[in-house]
């Protein structure tokens, strides 16, 4: 088979750990690692990368403002000047570099700013249109992770079906494998902001994420906080004289946009005893978050295909997430999926897998397998495939 050189935009891998940035660097590696492929990065940007990111081998890097590398696209100036000729260039942002000549693949992740523009920032929908439909128009194929962000293109009409690849992502990025201070990280995690450290009888209800109205944290908090454990009136005393709660919730990721009400919620005296927003962290501390939390709960609206779900099931937790999304899908009955709307649902979603330990067991048993066929090598050995096609079509 034929050695393609393929351009691979890598900027996303090089700005962040989650989301974009997770699925660009994952997905990256995995095509290095095939003999079939000659993966070029392209790392042209302003910013400078995120330092403790571990670097990304083969990737060009300038710093250059956005406005100047499209100014000089109008002469020629494309990713094939900084990369060399190239039989494919792949995208995996919704800010595109000039491509000169190479065919076009686009990863795109969703389009859920089309279904709820409200989920989004003032004037996001309108600038990422512009930039996204000459891109879609120009593109020989475009990968998507789930079913329904392809049924979203097509409803929306974007996309031909023939030009539309449904690809999952992975999650064997998380190792699975417990480390002997997993809890001891989890535990200054919870006592970022002053917060009491974590009991060794304490239940943790994990939620990953940016804050941001699309994600729902704000309802999950409130069903979270009407939670209690018959048995916490018999419980001792601290040393300050409360009886620790035996629920805890821990947020991790940073904080977004249009969440005023959990902000004020997540600042409440009372809900902070129970409640830390440890912000954006560390690789380390996110996976030993994953393999000691008791719960995992992540009950957005709407998702392209919800990574952290799929990381959750890797590490054998018991999940709490939304019907009718790709988590859902892909989780089966390996996850408790509820209406993410109707409040008691989630009140109670979380009241079965803080109460029923048998419960948390049986999904926490079916989460490895559910997932299993999510790697990057699968993502990378369909990309690849694609990658020929369209190269093989000029």
């Amino acid at each position: 088979m034929t050695r393609l050189a393929v351009g691979f935009d890598a900027r996303p891998a090089l700005f962040g750990r989650t989301g974009f940035g997770r699925a660009a660097r994952e997905l990256m590696r995995a095509l290095q690692r095939r003999d079939d492929l000659d993966v070029r990065g392209f790392g042209v940007a302003w910013r400078r990368a995120v330092p403790d990111l571990e670097p990304l081998p083969g990737v060009v890097t300038r710093r250059l403002p956005a406005r100047l590398v499209s100014a000089v696209a109008r002469f020629g100036v494309g990713a094939e000047s900084w990369l060399g000729e190239l039989d494919v260039y792949q995208h995996t942002d919704l800010v595109f570099a000039p491509v000169r000549a190479a065919p076009e693949v686009l990863l795109l992740h969703d389009v859920l700013f089309l279904r709820e523009p409200k989920w989004f920032a003032p004037g996001f929908v309108r600038g990422v249109m512009q930039r996204l439909r000459p891109r879609l128009a120009a593109a020989t194929a475009v990968v998507v992770p789930s079913q329904r962000t392809a049924d979203d293109l097509l409803h929306h009409e974007l996309v031909p079906a023939p030009r539309l690849h449904v690809v999952p992502l992975g999650c064997d990025h998380v190792d699975p494998t417990p480390r002997p201070d997993d809890r001891q990280r989890v535990s200054r995690l919870f006592q970022r902001g002053g917060r009491p450290p974590l009991l060794p009888d304490q239940l943790v209800v994990l939620v990953p994420g940016t804050r941001e109205p699309r994600k729902n944290q704000h309802a999950l908090l409130e069903q979270f906080l009407r939670q209690r454990d018959p048995h916490d009136d018999a419980r001792s005393h601290d040393d300050a004289g409360r009886v620790p709660w035996r629920f805890r919730m821990l947020l991790v990721g940073p904080r977004g946009w249009g969440c005023p009400a959990l902000e004020a919620a997540l600042g409440d005296a009372w809900a902070s005893e129970r409640v830390t927003a440890a912000g954006a962290v560390a690789e380390e501390d996110l996976h030993a978050a994953l393999r000691v939390a008791d719960v995992v709960a992540f009950p957005s609206f709407a998702e392209g295909f919800g990574l952290p779900v799929a990381e959750a099931l890797r590490c054998g937790r018991p999940v709490l997430t939304s019907l009718d999304t790709p988590m859902a899908d892909f989780g089966g009955d390996a996850v408790l999926a509820v209406d993410p709307r109707d409040e008691e649902a989630l009140w109670y979603g979380l009241k079965s897998l803080l109460n029923e330990p048998e419960r948390r067991a049986e999904l926490a048993a079916a989460g490895p397998t559910a997932v299993a066929p999510l790697t990057w090598d699968a993502m990378a050995e369909a990309c690849a495939a694609i990658y020929h096609s369209v190269a093989g079509a000029r």
